[in-house]
C-alpha cells in the first residue's frame, strides 16, 4: 500500500499538488491571530482560490484531493512518545518514534502517550490514625508507562485510577499508626506505598518508581496540644538539667570539702610527726647534753652523786614549770622522806645499770 501510494504521487502533475495545497484548510489559530479585517480577507482569498481551481482545472482538483487524502496518512512520532493505532475500531499497532504511514480513514491514532517519567501530585486527604487523631496528608507519585496498550485498554482514566489508589493506600497505612508514629515513620510509609502501588498498577502497564509523603498536618486543636506538650517537655528537661547541675554542684562541693579536710588532716599529721621528731631530737640532744654534764660532774664526784644532782635539778625544773603555768592548781608535796626515797630508788636504778 505504501509503495503504490508513492508511485501514484510521482505520476501526478505539479498542478495537482497546487490544487491539493489550496484545499488544505488554513489553521484556525492562525486566522484568529490576525486582525479582523485581514482575517476576513484571508478567508475570502482562500475560498476564491478553491473556486478558481474547481472552475478552470477540475481534473487537477480531483488529483489534489487524492494527494491530500494520501498525505494525511503520513505520521511523525516524537522521541519519547508512542502512539496507539486502531484499525476499524480495533487495536492494530503501536507507533514508535519516527516516520510512519497509515491507511487514511482506516487507521486512526487513538491517542499519543509518553514513556517519560511523570509526576502525579496527590492533593491533601483527610486521614485518621489508630489513636483516632484526624490529620491531612498529601503525597507525590513518580510513574511511567511501560506498556501503552494496557495503559489505554486496561483502565479508563489512568491518572484518576492511580490517584484514587494512592489515596486509599495512604489512608490505610496512616490508619495503622499512632499520631506520634506518623511523624517518625514517613520513610516506612513511603516504602510500603511504593511496594503496594507498584503491584496494583502493574496490570495497567504502569511502573511506580517513587512515592513521597510530603506533609502530615494534624488539625489546629491537636497542634495546640502538641505545642503545649512540647513546652512541658522542654520545661521538664530544663528542670532535670537544673537539678542535675545542682546535684553535681553539691557533689563537687562535698568532694572539695572532703578533699580539703583530708589535706588538712594530712598536713596536721605531718606537722605532728615533725613536732614529735623535733621533740625527740630535742630530748636526744638534751640527753646527750645531760650525759656530757654528768660525765663532767662525775669527774669531780661519784656517779651516784652526779645522778642525785641531775634528778634534783630536773625535779626543781618541773616544779618551777608547774608553778608558772596559767591553770589553777594545788601542789601537794610529800615529806623529805618521800623525796629522799625517790632519789634512793633512782640511785639504785643507776647502780643496777652499772
Amino acid at each position: 500500500m505504501k509503495g503504490s501510494s508513492a508511485r501514484l504521487l510521482l505520476l501526478l502533475p505539479l498542478s495537482a499538488f497546487r490544487a491539493a495545497a489550496a484545499f488544505v484548510p488554513v489553521p484556525a489559530a492562525a486566522i484568529k491571530s490576525l486582525p479582523s479585517q485581514r482575517r476576513s480577507s484571508v478567508q475570502e482569498l482562500h475560498s476564491h482560490a478553491i473556486s478558481e481551481i474547481v472552475a478552470h482545472d477540475p481534473l487537477n482538483v480531483g488529483a489534489g484531493v487524492a494527494i491530500g487524502i494520501l498525505g494525511s496518512g503520513i505520521k511523525v512520532i516524537q522521541e519519547g512518545d508512542v502512539a496507539i493505532v486502531e484499525r476499524l475500531g480495533k487495536f492494530n499497532q503501536q507507533l514508535e518514534p519516527g516516520l510512519h504511514y497509515l491507511i487514511p480513514f482506516v487507521d486512526i491514532i487513538r491517542t499519543r502517550l509518553t514513556r517519560r517519567e511523570q509526576v502525579l501530585d496527590i492533593p491533601p486527604q483527610k486521614c485518621i490514625t489508630s489513636d483516632n487523631a484526624p490529620l491531612l496528608a498529601d503525597a507525590v507519585v513518580y510513574w511511567r508507562i511501560f506498556d501503552p496498550e494496557r495503559a489505554i485498554y486496561a483502565v479508563e482514566d489512568l491518572s484518576l485510577a492511580i490517584q484514587t489508589l494512592v489515596l486509599t493506600q495512604l489512608r490505610a497505612e496512616i490508619g495503622k499508626l499512632t499520631l506520634d508514629m506518623t511523624f517518625s515513620a514517613r520513610e516506612q510509609i513511603n516504602n510500603v506505598l511504593l511496594e503496594e502501588l507498584d503491584v496494583a498498577t502493574n496490570p495497567w502497564g504502569v511502573k511506580i518508581t517513587r512515592v513521597e509523603v510530603q506533609e502530615i498536618m494534624p488539625n489546629t486543636e491537636i497542634l495546640r496540644a502538641m505545642e503545649m506538650q512540647m513546652a512541658a517537655e522542654r520545661q521538664k528537661r530544663a528542670d532535670v538539667i537544673k537539678s542535675e547541675g545542682e546535684r553535681q554542684k553539691s557533689i563537687n562541693e562535698a568532694e572539695g570539702e572532703a578533699r580539703s579536710r583530708i589535706i588538712d588532716a594530712e598536713a596536721e599529721a605531718k606537722s605532728l610527726v615533725l613536732e614529735a621528731e623535733a621533740e625527740a631530737k630535742k630530748l636526744e640532744m638534751e640527753a646527750k647534753g645531760v650525759a656530757k654534764a654528768l660525765d663532767a660532774i662525775a669527774g669531780e664526784m661519784s656517779r651516784a652523786e652526779a645522778a642525785r644532782f641531775q634528778l634534783m635539778r630536773e625535779y626543781i625544773a618541773s616544779q618551777r614549770e608547774l608553778a608558772t603555768s596559767e591553770n589553777a592548781k594545788v601542789i601537794v608535796t610529800g615529806g623529805g622522806g618521800d623525796v629522799e626515797d625517790a632519789f634512793a630508788k633512782a640511785i639504785a636504778f643507776y647502780n643496777m645499770k652499772d
